[in-house]
């Protein structure tokens, strides 16, 4: 686009309440509904109406004594429950797409799981793809970042070749390289936005801002974020929603943002508002098979005991190693089968030691080997100490000073 252009996109995000980037965002997908290329006049006057019909909406709610600030983005205020470690969403898809090619070639080009890009004698790449069962080729100066050699030599693109969204909705970037990396962070908040009652949000943040978005957990905060049409999530935005992060410890109690919360009982609102997720630990192994039927968001456990064991030394992706156990029921000597192993991403902040009594949350997992099941496990996202007793032992190099040796 043309320097013209990219001023009326950033006029426009003045209006609407966005950033420079969220409104371009916007701007190239409202050209892609429409059909329309970026560069041609048309898009200037397709973002003029959607600027202009945003005012009009801004008149309506004044009139109506509604809210005038018309902004997609909201104040959340609350505490997360959850929060994930960031995963890498492209991952997954791009090992996909590579293992259809070295399955059946001819057929992954023709199912759009990838593109084949071939360099010609005069060192530009032609790129060759099927889109909407129709071959295409195009020559570009230069290869994605997605791009990728294989052992056998040929060089292709990973695609994003779902045309839709599990809910129906149009998919945007099909046909277009998936991205090299791309992060996702999510959890479950518990809180108001905009002012509204206190209550569960799923929460989605991606790229490196959601790396970087990392506020502990059952811990007042406030940020700006996103919610959706019908006000069972919220969404980050690019740096906005990490640059808004503010902990409510550290809000003036003059300020209007403020609210005491020094009564407020963690523990009861976990009873409240999440009952079909509570677990008594020695029921663990079933409810693991149980929930297993269940959408994704909707697995995680919220269970609590005391801890009989800790590993503070980081797995290989970072986590800790905490044992629960039951005090309340007998002890099987037999097999340990009131002992639950929970992961600790290293987001999550270990200040206490054996003996503690905490409440966990996340999802279960268990592993197969040979054939056999392993105990169950927790992979934890959200943890709330109820009884804090000890530190954590802190991790020592080990220093050798037996020299028989020498």
């Amino acid at each position: 686009m043309n320097d013209e252009t990219k001023k009326e996109i950033e006029k426009g995000a003045q209006i609407v309440g966005m950033s420079v980037e969220e409104a371009t965002d916007k701007f190239n997908s409202i050209c892609a509904e429409n059909n329309v290329e970026t560069t041609a006049d048309l898009a200037k006057a397709l973002w003029r109406n959607f600027v202009a019909q945003f005012r009009r909406q801004q008149k309506v709610n004044t009139s109506n004594g509604g809210n005038t600030g018309g902004s997609l983005v909201k104040a959340a205020f609350g505490f997360f429950v959850a929060l994930e470690a960031p995963r890498d969403m492209m991952s997954w898809n791009r090992n996909r797409a590579k293992e259809e090619y070295l399955r059946d070639a001819d057929k992954a080009l023709e199912d759009g799981h990838i593109a084949v890009a071939t360099q010609n004698a005069l060192g530009k790449w032609v790129i060759s793809r099927y889109h909407k069962n129709e071959y295409q080729e195009k020559i570009v100066s230069n290869l994605p970042e997605g791009a990728e050699e294989l052992e056998n030599g040929t060089t292709v693109i990973p695609l994003d070749n779902q045309p839709t969204y599990m809910s129906g909705a149009e998919n945007r970037n099909y046909g277009k390289p998936l991205p090299l990396e791309q992060f996702r962070r999510t959890g479950v908040f518990f809180g108001s936005v905009d002012g509204g009652e206190m209550k569960t949000y799923t929460f989605s943040y991606k790229n490196q801002p959601a790396v970087d978005f990392a506020p502990n957990c059952f811990e007042w905060i406030h940020f700006a974020c996103i919610p959706s049409d019908d006000g069972s999530a919220i969404y980050g935005m690019t740096k906005t929603t990490l640059n808004s992060l503010v902990n409510h410890s550290d809000v003036n109690p003059e300020s209007e943002n403020y609210q005491d919360v020094s009564s407020f009982d963690f523990e009861q609102c976990l009873v409240d508002n999440f009952s079909s997720h509570l677990v008594p630990l020695v029921e663990i192994d079933r409810a693991h098979i149980q929930r297993q039927t269940l959408p994704a968001k909707e697995r995680f456990v919220v269970t609590d005991g005391t801890v009989c064991n800790m590993n503070m030394t980081p797995t290989a992706n970072g986590n800790r190693i905490i044992n629960l156990t039951d005090m309340t029921v007998e002890f099987d000597y037999d097999n340990d089968s009131n002992m639950t192993t929970c992961w600790i991403p290293s987001h999550l902040t270990i200040d206490f030691g054996v003996g503690s009594s905490v409440i966990v949350i996340g999802r279960t997992s268990q592993r197969m080997v040979d054939g056999e099941a392993d105990p169950v496990t927790i992979n934890v996202s959200g943890l709330y100490v109820v009884q804090r007793t000890g530190s954590p032992v802190e991790v020592e190099e080990i220093v050798e000073e037996n020299f028989d040796w020498f």
